[in-house]
C-alpha cells in the first residue's frame, strides 16, 4: 500500500553516485527522495519525513556532519536514522564524530551492496513499524479518549501489537540473512533462524553470549563496522561470513541495540578459490607449452646456424622460422664496421615485406623514446615495448611514407634484444607483433637466448673469415718472402759468375762488388725484420734502456734514409724541437722506429712527392709525426694497416718491395717504450699520416727490458 513505503533521502552533491544509489535501491519498493546538497536536504526535511538519511560526507558549502548537526537540532528530525556514506573522511576521528552527531552507522566506500541494502531494508522495516506503532498509538488514545471504558477495544489493540511483535519474529524466522541483536552491554538477545540453519545454535544457545565467542581465532574486534572472518559452526565447522554492523541509539542518544546482519559466503569464496586454481593451472599448462614450443625452436634455430657460415643467408631463415609462431614480423641490423647494415626484414605476409625492403627502414628511423632500437645497440640491454601507440610512433618516424609503412607492418608490442660479442655489441634483432601486450618476461628472456645463439653463429663466421683472411695472408707473405729473397739473391749470383769469367775492367769489377754489398745488405736487412717479427712473437725481443735525445734518433734516420729519397726524387723535410726532452729507450731501436716510418713514406711516396717530420714536446710526452703526400690508405685496410704480412697490395699487382712487416714492427716497439701509434688517412691518394707519442720518463741506467709475448 502506499501508506506501507517508506521514504528515503539520499544525500549527495555528485550525481553519479546519486543515481548508483538509486539503482542499488530501486527495487525496495520505497519512495527515493534526491538531495544534491546539504541545504537541499534540510529543506526537504522541513515539509517531509523520512524513514532513513543516506548522506555523503564530504561536500561543499555545508558538509555531512554539519548538515547532520542541523537534522538533530529539529524534534521531527531527532530520532530519523542517519547512515554516512564517504570515501575520503575514513580516519577513526571522522567515523567517531559521526556516531557522536547520533549517526546509526559509518560505512566508507566501496562498500559491500548487500551490507547496504541489508542495512536500508532494516531501518525501513523498523520505520515502518515505528510509523504502525505511532498510528496505532494515536488511534488507541483516540479510542481512549472516545471509549474511555471500551475494555474490548484496549484487547484489540494488545492483540494488534502482539500481531506486530510476531510480524518482527516471522520477519526473523524467514530472513535469508543471518540477523542478531545485541543488547547496550553486546550481548545477544535476538537472533534469526538463518543463524541457526547456518551456524547450528539455537536461539537459547546464542542469548547472553557476546559475538566474538563465535569467531575463530584472532577474529576481527566486534566493534568493525564491517567485515569478513570465520564463525564456528557448532559442529566446529568454520563458516566465512561477511557482516556488518550498525548501531541503534537510545531516547538519550547513546548506544542502546547492536543489529548485527551477515550473510554465509564460504561456498562462493571456495567456488571462487577453485576458478582462480584452474586458472593457474591452465596459465601454467599453457606456459609449459610455450616453453616446449620455444625450447623446439631455439633447437631447430642452433641446428640451421651450425650447418652453414653463410650468416646473412641463416638470419634470413631463422627470422622466417619465429613468423608466425613468436613474431608477426622480425628484424636485424648487424654492425660492419663503424657502420650499420640495412634492416633485414621478415613478414608473414610477403608483399609487406618488399613493401618494407622498398622503403629501407634504417636503424637512425628508430632512435626514440617510443621505440629506442638504437638505445639497444649502443647500450647493449634489451628493451621490451608492452603498448605502442599510431601517434607515439609517428613522433617516432617523421618520414610519412616510413610512417606508412610501418603502419602496414603493423607494430603495437615488440621486444628488441642486442646480439652480444665479445668485446661489443654485433647487432640488434627485434619481434614484433601487431597485438599489444604480446610479449612479457619470458619472451623476452627467450629472444635474448635465440639472440646469444646467433652472435655465437656470427662470431663462428667472423673467425672463419679472419682465419681465411689470415691463410690467404700467410700465403701471400711466403709468396712476398721468396720474391724478397730471391731478388737479391739472383743479383749476387749474377755478379758472382761475371766476377769468375776474370774478363771484366776494373770499373765494372768495382760495380760488381757494389751491387754484391748492396743486395747482401738488402738481404740482411730483409732476415733481420724476420728475426725481429719472431723474437716479438717469442717475447725474446730486449731493449737497452737508457736515456735518449729522440731528436737525435731522428736525425739518424733521416741521414739513413735521405739517399733512397733523392734517388727517388721525394723532398724531405723536417722540423725537430730541439728542447723535445730525454726519454727512456733503447738508441738502436728508437731510430729503427723512425727508418721504418720514414723508409715507408718514401716507398710510397711518387717522384716529387714531400715527406715532413715534425717532432714536438707536448704535455708530459714526445710526439713525433710523419706525413706523406703518397698514395694514402683506403678506410677498407687502415684498421689492418700494423698487421704483420698484411700489405694493401696483393701479389699480382705489387709495385712496391718490401714483406709488410715494418709498421708492424715499429708498433711493437713503439708499446715496448710505453708509447702509441697512430695511422690516419683520408683515402687513396690522400697521403697518409703516422703519429708516435713517448712519455717522458727518468734518467734510467742502461737496463735491459724484455717484452713478454
Amino acid at each position: 500500500m502506499t501508506e506501507d513505503k517508506g521514504s528515503i533521502l539520499l544525500v549527495d552533491d555528485h550525481v553519479e553516485n546519486l543515481l548508483a544509489l538509486e539503482a542499488l535501491l530501486s527495487d525496495l519498493g520505497q519512495n527515493l527522495v534526491r538531495a544534491n546538497s546539504g541545504l537541499e536536504a534540510l529543506r526537504l526535511l522541513l515539509h517531509q519525513e523520512f524513514a532513513l538519511i543516506l548522506l555523503d560526507v564530504d561536500m561543499p558549502t555545508i558538509n555531512g556532519f554539519e548538515t547532520a548537526a542541523l537534522i538533530r537540532q529539529r524534534d521531527r528530525s531527532h530520532h530519523t536514522p542517519i547512515i554516512f556514506l564517504t570515501a575520503v573522511n575514513k580516519a577513526e576521528r571522522h567515523v567517531f564524530k559521526g556516531y557522536s552527531l547520533g549517526a546509526v552507522d559509518y560505512l566508507t566506500k566501496p562498500f559491500v551492496p548487500e551490507i547496504l541494502r541489508s542495512k536500508v531494508i532494516a531501518f525501513v522495516e523498523l520505520h515502518r513499524k515505528n510509523e504502525q506503532v505511532k498510528r496505532q498509538a494515536a488511534l488507541l488514545q483516540q479510542m481512549v479518549v472516545e471509549l474511555a471504558g471500551s475494555n474490548n477495544e484496549i484487547r484489540k489493540l494488545n492483540v494488534e501489537l502482539q500481531s506486530e511483535r510476531d510480524f518482527i519474529s516471522t520477519v526473523l524466522d524467514t530472513a535469508d540473512s543471518i540477523i542478531v541483536v545485541l543488547n547496550a552491554e553486546q550481548k545477544i538477545i535476538q537472533a534469526s533462524r538463518a543463524f541457526e540453519r547456518i551456524l547450528g545454535y539455537s536461539l537459547a544457545e546464542v542469548q547472553g553470549r557476546t559475538l566474538d565467542s563465535f569467531f575463530g581465532s584472532a577474529g576481527p574486534s566486534p566493534d568493525l563496522s564491517q567485515a569478513e572472518n570465520y564463525w564456528m559452526s557448532r559442529d566446529g565447522t568454520p563458516r566465512l561470513i561477511a557482516w556488518s554492523r550498525t548501531v541503534l541509539n537510545g531516547k538519550d542518544g547513546g548506544p542502546n541495540h547492536f543489529v548485527i546482519t551477515g550473510n554465509d559466503i564460504t561456498e562462493r569464496k571456495r567456488a571462487e578459490e577453485q576458478r582462480e586454481q584452474l586458472i593457474r593451472g591452465e596459465a601454467a599448462r599453457l606456459e609449459a607449452e610455450a616453453a616446449e614450443r620455444r625450447s623446439a625452436f631455439l633447437a631447430e634455430a642452433s641446428t640451421m646456424l651450425a650447418s652453414t657460415l653463410d650468416y646473412e643467408k641463416t638470419l634470413v631463415n631463422i627470422s622466417r622460422l619465429a613468423i608466425p609462431t613468436f613474431a608477426e614480423w622480425c628484424f636485424v641490423y648487424l654492425a660492419q664496421g663503424n657502420e650499420i647494415s640495412s634492416a633485414v626484414i621478415a613478414h608473414a605476409d610477403v608483399q609487406k615485406e618488399q613493401v618494407a625492403r622498398q622503403i629501407e627502414i634504417r636503424l637512425e628511423d628508430l632512435s626514440s623514446t617510443t621505440l629506442p632500437v638504437v638505445r639497444v645497440f649502443e647500450t647493449g640491454i634489451p628493451e621490451l615495448f608492452s603498448d605502442i601507440h599510431e601517434e607515439e610512433l609517428k613522433d617516432t618516424l617523421k618520414d610519412e611514407r616510413k610512417f606508412e609503412a610501418l603502419t602496414q607492418l603493423g607494430i603495437r608490442s615488440a621486444v628488441v634484444v642486442p646480439m652480444p660479442g665479445r668485446h661489443t655489441v654485433l647487432g640488434v634483432i627485434g619481434f614484433v607483433s601487431p597485438k599489444p601486450n604480446r610479449y612479457g618476461s619470458a619472451e623476452l628472456f627467450f629472444a635474448q637466448e635465440l639472440a646469444r645463439h646467433i652472435s655465437f653463429a656470427l662470431e663462428n663466421a667472423r673467425l672463419y673469415r679472419e682465419a681465411q683472411e689470415a691463410n690467404r695472408a700467410k700465403d701471400e707473405f711466403l709468396a712476398t718472402l721468396s720474391h724478397e729473397l730471391r731478388t737479391p739473391l739472383n743479383a749476387i749470383l749474377g755478379w758472382v759468375q761475371i766476377l769468375r769469367a776474370k774478363r771484366l775492367d776494373e770499373i765494372t769489377t768495382a760495380r760488381a762488388f757494389e751491387a754484391i754489398e748492396r743486395n747482401a745488405k738488402a738481404q740482411a736487412e730483409l732476415i733481420e725484420d724476420m728475426l725481429d717479427v719472431s723474437r716479438i712473437i717469442t717475447g725474446r725481443l730486449r731493449l737497452e734502456l737508457q736515456a735518449v735525445e729522440l731528436s737525435s734518433a731522428v736525425e739518424g734516420a733521416l741521414d739513413s734514409v735521405r739517399p733512397a729519397a733523392e734517388a727517388k726524387g721525394v723532398r724531405l723535410e723536417y722540423m725537430l724541437d730541439p728542447n723535445a726532452g730525454v726519454i727512456s729507450g733503447d738508441p738502436h731501436r728508437l731510430q729503427q722506429i723512425v727508418w721504418n716510418l720514414l723508409s715507408n713514406a718514401v716507398k710510397f711516396t711518387p717522384s716529387g712527392g714531400l715527406v715532413r717530420v715534425n717532432l714536438d714536446r707536448l704535455d708530459g710526452e714526445v710526439k713525433l709525426t710523419v706525413r706523406d703526400t703518397g698514395k694514402g690508405i683506403s678506410p677498407q685496410f687502415l684498421p689492418y694497416v700494423f698487421d704483420r704480412f698484411r700489405q694493401a697490395e696483393i701479389m699480382i699487382s705489387r709495385t712496391s718491395g718490401g714483406l709488410g712487416l715494418g709498421l708492424s714492427i715499429a708498433r711493437h716497439l713503439v708499446e715496448l717504450h710505453g708509447g702509441v701509434i697512430e695511422a690516419s688517412s683520408e683515402g687513396e691518394g690522400c697521403g697518409a699520416t703516422f703519429t708516435v707519442t713517448f712519455p717522458f720518463r727518468e734518467s734510467l741506467p742502461v737496463i735491459a727490458v724484455q717484452n713478454v709475448s
